[in-house]
């Protein structure tokens, strides 16, 4: 019993890492969450301009390898530059379809992430706003509230806890068990006497 339960309490570094690794993304959503800024800083997004030629609706389904899926839904406006090239603009899809149905055909001035997708964040139409940099800075602030809110409740929370304080426990336990082997390993060995050769 002793043996298996050893064996047992081996795999106990894997609740350590997964509790670890619970508490630290609950962790980091709260810190999103409260951060002042949402989504790219400003002096990391680009400015580009171009006409939008068409824009679509986009619905994008991930299966996970544990089961279920996850659906995200965003818009693509396809825009020609002045160059000749065409490039994709991705906008958040909690924008709506009405703000972005009068931009197809006009030349428009945004300000895009590049390294994320070409996500949108300012849109202007003759030099008049149609999508406020703050409006798509309070979007992510909703995103980043809704993760933190996913990410800190109770029975994510309390797993965390459990796996990290089994995790603890099982490597406590085990090194326990081990030094009573190493005690019994040295019980066993025979001492010789004084004048008997070994």
């Amino acid at each position: 019993m002793r043996d298996w339960f050893y064996q047992l309490t081996g795999k106990a570094w894997i609740a350590l890492l997964f509790g670890i690794g619970i508490l630290g993304w609950a962790a980091y959503a709260q810190f999103k969450a409260g951060a002042d800024t949402h989504g790219t800083a400003v002096e990391d997004l680009v400015a580009k301009s171009g006409t939008i030629v068409s824009g679509s609706e986009i619905t994008e389904t991930t299966k996970r390898r544990r089961g279920g899926s996850t659906t995200r839904h965003y818009f693509v406006l396809d825009a020609k530059l002045a160059d000749g090239s065409t490039e994709k603009w991705r906008v958040d899809y909690a924008v709506g379809r009405k703000k972005l149905e009068p931009l197809i055909d006009e030349a428009v001035d945004v300000r895009v992430d590049p390294s994320d997708n070409n996500l949108v964040y300012e849109v202007k139409l003759k030099g008049q706003p149609v999508l406020a940099l703050a409006e798509v800075q309070k979007i992510m602030e909703i995103k980043d509230k809704a993760a933190a809110s996913s990410a800190t409740d109770k029975g994510t929370l309390i797993v965390g806890a459990v796996a990290l304080l089994l995790g603890i426990g099982g490597l406590f336990v085990r090194r326990k068990i081990a030094s009573g082997y190493a005690a019994e390993q040295a019980a066993a060995v025979q001492t010789p006497v004084i004048g008997e050769k070994v």
